[in-house]
């Protein structure tokens, strides 16, 4: 896109937004409550997994959980969840690479109702919305309706407890100010584009192509409670998938993209891994780090951060790690008098990725006539309703 169409685009984009007639489409659709989708991706996440699909179970209408590569039981977990909660719907995906902005995107483009009007959030495992109650989140939405993108930026909460990786009963100390990235939320219905992408990290949305395109505009929201350093374990983890997926992306991998995960690992060997260093490093998360990378509890303190302890709504998932058993080859065997052989079945349900022509599908094993039945009976649409 030249610079002409980008600066006609948003010329019309700022004048639309001031617009009186937009101001009050908010406020005609108070009284229509409209339906949210989450989307979002998971790997190695057991240690929160359980906390967050409580949260996320309390707030959205609909959850689809993308797991990639997991090996810790989240997996399994997710599909044990899903198969106890209609709401919930589980794909896996097994590209190496970590081709986030690609899966978000098509995920939102084919498994969601571009007409229907309805909310579409990118959460990840670490991060929880700061609402007490759906009638809570509802509401606020509504006060949001009017615009097509919304922007919540990270409160980079640090643990004062970084040894029990405990969310609930955990109080952190909260920033004085909220971090400059942002993650956002959008409805496809009032974007008047069908060519648009979510970019790496669901930070942005951008209309036309990767080569050619220009930012959408996004209204100021609510801030994200951000969980991203939480024990040193944890920590680790996190940074060693992070590093390994975006070198297995190779030439796909654009300009300095997850090079914070390169950084953060070059610290953490030069450097030996104390309560200090997490709490530098979740104080300065997202951005550039800068020395001194430790920081005391009370070194934040005394720069203006404060005692919090997360009020946000919760509702008690059907599952738990405890439930989930394996069989011969880890298959994932059914608990209660289930059918094994439809976990077996949906354990399988993958998003395939073909880096040549950049696209996906889902891919669906192979199946005897009964078993297909019991499948396809419990398979989502490809295009449902949002």
């Amino acid at each position: 896109m030249n610079t002409f169409l980008k600066s006609q685009f948003i010329a019309r984009w700022k004048l639309l937004w001031s617009s009186p007639l937009l101001a009050n489409v908010g406020r005609v659709a108070d009284h229509r409550r409209k339906k949210t989708t989450l989307i979002t991706m998971i790997r190695n996440e057991k240690g929160i997994l359980e906390t967050f699909s409580a949260h996320a179970l309390s707030l959205f209408d609909r959850i689809i959980l993308v797991d990639h590569l997991s090996s810790d039981g989240s997996r399994e977990y997710i599909t044990l969840l899903s198969e106890k909660h209609p709401n919930i719907e589980c794909y896996f995906f097994d590209e190496p690479g970590y081709y986030q902005s690609e899966l978000m995107t098509w995920i939102t483009q084919n498994l969601v109702d571009q007409e229907m009007p309805g909310w579409v959030f990118f959460l990840d495992v670490d991060e929880f919305l700061p609402f007490r109650s759906k009638e809570e989140f509802d509401r606020k939405l509504s006060e949001l309706d009017s615009f097509p993108v919304i922007s919540m930026p990270w409160l980079n909460l640090v643990p004062l407890d970084m040894e029990s990786g405990d969310v609930i009963s955990q109080f952190f100390l909260e920033p004085p100010q909220p971090s400059s990235y942002h993650k956002i939320a959008f409805q496809p219905s009032r974007i008047f584009s069908t060519s648009y992408f979510i970019v790496q990290g669901n930070h942005a949305l951008f209309l036309g192509t990767r080569s050619s395109k220009v930012k959408f505009p996004a209204r100021d929201s609510f801030p994200i409670y951000h969980l991203p350093i939480r024990t040193k374990q944890q920590l680790r983890g996190k940074v060693l998938h992070g590093v390994e997926s975006y070198r297995r992306m190779g030439s796909d991998r654009r300009g300095k993209m997850g090079s914070h995960w390169d950084e953060i690992l070059q610290i953490m060997e030069a450097s030996s891994v104390t309560n200090e260093l997490l709490a530098g490093i979740a104080a300065q998360y997202g951005g550039t780090l800068h020395p001194p990378y430790e920081r005391s509890l009370d070194e934040l303190r005394e720069v203006g951060y404060r005692e919090l302890q997360m009020e946000i709504s919760f509702l008690q998932p059907p599952v738990s790690f405890a439930d989930i058993s394996y069989g011969h080859g880890n298959a994932l065997i059914a608990e209660e008098g289930d059918s094994s052989e439809m976990r077996t079945q949906t354990i399988n349900r993958r998003i395939e990725f073909n880096r040549s022509k950049r696209s996906m599908q889902i891919v669906e094993p192979t199946t005897s006539h009964n078993s297909k039945q019991l499948l396809d009976a419990r398979r989502p649409s490809l295009h449902p309703t949002l």
